[in-house]
């Protein structure tokens, strides 16, 4: 299987799954670095993917931003920025990661969920 990370001009990883795919990695991710509330919460989002998919086109918005404890931000533990969940002919979702998530972390993560070619593009002015 193949995927694309999209790192930012900020340095923020996107990358876009499928809903079963995404819940799968940010469980792998959280094996790596601990369980955070940011992480919990970004797993609930996704776990309960049609309610939030409804309640975020109710209010417009395009993305939904799981809450971030300062304590976690300080230390490191922010994991997800922001999410945006897509319908097209399945549930897909973009996850956006922190800037201090490293790649190498995501990548090692995406090839133990099965993704054999993992393309990582970084994005410039």
């Amino acid at each position: 299987m193949r995927v694309k990370i999209n790192v930012d001009f900020t340095g923020s990883a996107h990358v876009v799954l499928k809903k079963e795919e995404a819940l799968s990695l940010l469980n792998k991710v959280s094996e790596s670095i601990g369980d955070s509330r940011n992480l919990s919460e970004s797993l609930r989002i996704i776990r309960n993917f049609d309610e939030y998919y409804r309640l975020s086109r109710k209010k417009f918005e395009e993305y939904l931003f799981p809450p971030k404890d300062p304590a976690e931000s300080l230390r490191g533990l922010v994991v997800i920025q922001k999410i945006r969940l897509m319908k097209n002919k399945e549930d897909l979702v973009e996850l956006v990661f922190d800037r201090r998530v490293e790649t190498n972390l995501l990548v090692e993560a995406l090839k133990k969920i099965g993704f054999d070619e993992i393309i990582v593009e970084k994005q410039s002015f």
